[in-house]
């Protein structure tokens, strides 16, 4: 069976019970980065010692006919992120869909997502929102997609390097105006920064800081 297993976006006592115990079942662990996940296993105790086998999106294709093989064999695989929610920006989706047109069974283990947490910290609507992940570095294809989605309905949020988020927050105020939004930072860890208010706002308040860490931004 392949299990995809959520693990904490920061801190670690988010990692759920049932988590811990697949992770101590599991034979093989596909990791998008086997030091960080390394890390976190030993963090957490997991006394079973899983084969770490790296999985990230350049690689998934090319390996996605050995993890199938294993599963045919019937090996219990995990597939874990750096953090949070796999398939979410992260790799795991062409294995998945592979998987589920050999009928090979699947299991997903839930638990913390950035997404989520930032809109729930955002203080913006959650009835309706539209999750569009890295958007492209140049800026021109940026503008695009800001475009194609700014007539749909809903909150949007977007994960970004903290370099060219404002970049981002530029070219959301310069596309659809002057919106709420809320820049997301270091969620769950000890420094842990929401900044609120409408997008000309956020950027005069972010300045020329040297933003760290991982962000999200949620726009309303």
């Amino acid at each position: 069976m392949l299990y995809l297993i959520s693990v904490p976006i920061g801190n670690l006592l988010d990692v759920s019970k049932r988590a811990v115990e697949t992770l101590e079942k599991v034979e093989v662990l596909l990791c998008e980065d086997t030091r960080v996940t390394g890390k976190l296993v030993g963090l957490l105790g997991i006394k079973n010692k899983p084969k770490l086998v790296s999985f990230y999106d350049q690689v998934e294709k090319e390996k996605a006919g050995q993890v199938i093989e294993w599963l045919k064999e019937g090996k219990e695989v995990g597939l874990v992120g750096d953090a949070g929610t796999p398939l979410l920006s992260d790799p795991g989706w062409y294995l998945t869909r592979e998987c589920i047109k050999q009928d090979l069974e699947i299991e997903v283990v839930p638990g913390a997502s950035a997404v989520v947490t930032a809109l729930q910290l955002s203080g913006l609507p959650m009835d309706k929102y539209s999750f569009l992940g890295f958007l492209p570095k140049k800026g021109g294809k940026r503008k695009r997609i800001l475009e194609k989605y700014g007539p749909v309905l809903g909150t949007k949020v977007f994960y970004e390097s903290p370099f060219r988020v404002g970049k981002l927050l530029s070219d959301v105020l310069e596309t659809w105006g002057d919106l709420d939004v809320a820049l997301c930072r270091e969620m769950t860890k000890k420094h842990q920064e929401v900044i609120r208010g409408k997008a000309s706002e956020v950027l005069e308040k972010i300045g020329n800081r040297a933003l760290k860490g991982e962000v999200v931004l949620v726009v309303g």
